[in-house]
């Protein structure tokens, strides 16, 4: 499955890998916060290290993705980590980031996961 979801402690990690749609990052996202498993959740892990995707959205996808997921924030404790491994991928992150901070989301982009999973368990910095 190129978009899977688990829960790591409190965080609900979201996995993007090989080829997808947009569309199957938003039905992940209501997946994972729909499951009774979901914890109480301190932070989304965005994980598109194995996107083969990624390369391929445009500036205005980026923007419509951010928006969505802005929408869902209350359900994620309002904190968002983006893990890229490209310059490209860290790049457009850092694009989506803007957008979800103007929503009052708390966003970081990183390029190794134990920093965003470290970053998503301290205590919100607002």
């Amino acid at each position: 499955m190129p978009v899977i979801y688990e829960f790591h402690g409190s965080i609900v990690a979201i996995r993007l890998t090989g080829s997808y749609e947009t569309a199957d990052v938003r039905a992940a996202l209501h997946r994972a916060l729909d499951d009774p498993r979901c914890p109480r959740a301190a932070g989304l892990l965005l994980d598109i290290r194995g996107s083969q995707s990624i390369s391929r959205r445009t500036a205005n996808e980026v923007r419509a993705m951010a928006q969505f997921i802005a929408s869902h924030a209350d359900r994620f404790g309002r904190r968002l980590a983006l893990l890229a491994d490209t310059d490209a991928a860290f790049g457009l992150m850092r694009l989506g980031a803007v957008i979800i901070e103007q929503q009052g989301v708390e966003t970081s982009v990183f390029r190794h996961p134990a920093d965003a999973e470290e970053w998503l368990g301290s205590a919100p910095t607002s």
